[in-house]
């Protein structure tokens, strides 16, 4: 069937939606409009390619009314143009399709997420290195080709994030930017990685051992800022003071490692830095202040939401900051981190006399040497004494006992 296309037409086998025979364009040679089995309208060309074989190719245009009947003709035309030009269409855009997903597949956003699922994700901190991978790589290079990032953007970079007052931050962020580049390396997705023949420390400078250590005073403060504090900070903070580990292992602690009755952490060797199981005695007050705290279903110890662990680190000190300040009558600390709860924990255990190997235990360090394959001594009874031992020490610098008064006899 013949006729020349109008919308009106369109419109009426629309409104029918009845399977319709083919109407063959009267204006445009070659192009037309079909109804499908569901009533469902949409335009197609059909012609020979010029120098291709006697079977004329049939082609879709799109569809009623997403494309107009005027948008459509246009289309069709540039198609028939492509037919009597000899290019079959449907290769045209098989070839840009290749093109468009090889481009896509060298976009450093794209392998940058392919890294983060596939190597990353392995990490005890995946979300924190995911999370710096995005902000600071992704949000730079996003929509570049990997093979485009250059020598000097690494370098300008690092020279960004250190200029805004956070060299540790810059040295951590080059350091991922380098697996990143080496990974994809690896994979024949990047010849050569522009971090080659860069040195952090030319960038940042040698990296400076930290040797802040919390005074009595301080320890105090802290200690009663966090009583002071709710759930989940407050509780969070004491442990820290008490246990000596590591923010994110108490952050993510889960109900199912505790036993209150038996007074022992156990963490798996999945959430430990070492990939180690650690164990943790926990001395009385540690008991006492995990006893009472509310369970989730999600089963974490620690959780703002109840089902995600405690993880925004800095959300939670600067709220402790705030109430230190105050309780300082308004004059904040020296600068210090949670870190240096840890560091507090392991100097007050050699100021205890406990044994240097069994303190580095305490951290879960892992022995040295030979020790490490030959000792498999557990030592979970010497680390319940160091702890209970700090435990007291803590105790006694944050909760003093009150002095004794002695009454004095009125001389008459």
């Amino acid at each position: 069937m013949r006729a020349v296309l109008t919308d009106k037409l369109i419109r009426g086998l629309v409104a029918k939606a009845q399977p319709h025979e083919p109407i063959w364009d009267q204006t445009l040679r070659g192009f037309g409009v079909r109804v499908g089995d569901h009533g469902g309208v949409s335009f197609f060309v059909m012609a020979r390619q010029r120098g291709g074989g006697r079977a004329p190719i049939r082609l879709k245009v799109g569809r009623y009314p997403a494309l107009s009947l005027a948008e459509a003709r246009d289309r069709g035309r540039a198609l028939l143009r492509e037919l009597q030009d000899g290019t079959d269409p449907r290769e045209r855009q098989a070839a840009e399709q290749r093109i468009a997903a090889a481009k896509q597949a060298s976009r450093f956003d794209v392998i940058a997420e392919d890294f983060i699922r596939r190597h990353v994700a392995r990490a005890r901190t995946a979300n924190a290195i995911g999370l710096r991978i995005r902000r600071e790589l992704i949000a730079r290079w996003g929509d570049r080709a990997i093979a485009n990032v250059a020598r000097a953007d690494v370098v300008r970079m690092v020279d960004e994030i250190t200029d805004r007052g956070h060299p540790e931050a810059a040295r951590q962020t080059f350091v991922y930017a380098r697996r990143l580049f080496h990974w994809a390396v690896t994979r024949d997705l990047l010849q050569h990685a522009p971090t080659d023949h860069l040195d952090v420390k030319d960038l940042v400078g040698a990296k400076k051992i930290r040797q802040r250590l919390l005074t009595e005073n301080e320890l105090k403060l802290i200690w009663r800022a966090a009583a002071e504090t709710s759930y989940p900070e407050g509780p969070y903070v004491q442990l820290l003071l008490l246990l000596g580990v590591r923010r994110s292992e108490l952050g993510q602690a889960m109900w199912s490692e505790v036993d209150l009755e038996r007074a022992l952490w156990t963490i798996g060797p999945q959430r430990m830095k070492s990939d180690e199981g650690h164990t943790v005695p926990l001395p009385p007050r540690a008991v006492a202040i995990l006893r009472p705290l509310p369970r989730f279903v999600s089963g974490y110890v620690f959780t703002a939401r109840g089902s995600r662990p405690l993880n925004d680190f800095g959300a939670v000190k600067l709220r402790l900051d705030q109430r230190v300040t105050a309780l300082n009558g308004g004059q904040p600390l020296e600068a210090w981190t949670f870190h240096d709860c840890r560091r507090a924990f392991r100097t007050g255990l050699s100021t205890l006399g406990v044994a240097p190997h069994i303190a580095e235990l305490c951290l879960a360090h892992r022995q040295p040497g030979l020790a490490r394959t030959y000792d498999l001594h557990r030592f979970d009874e010497e680390k319940r004494h160091a702890l209970n031992a700090w435990a007291a020490r803590l105790l006694a610098i944050v909760e003093p006992s009150p002095d004794k008064v002695v009454a004095l006899r009125q001389v008459t």
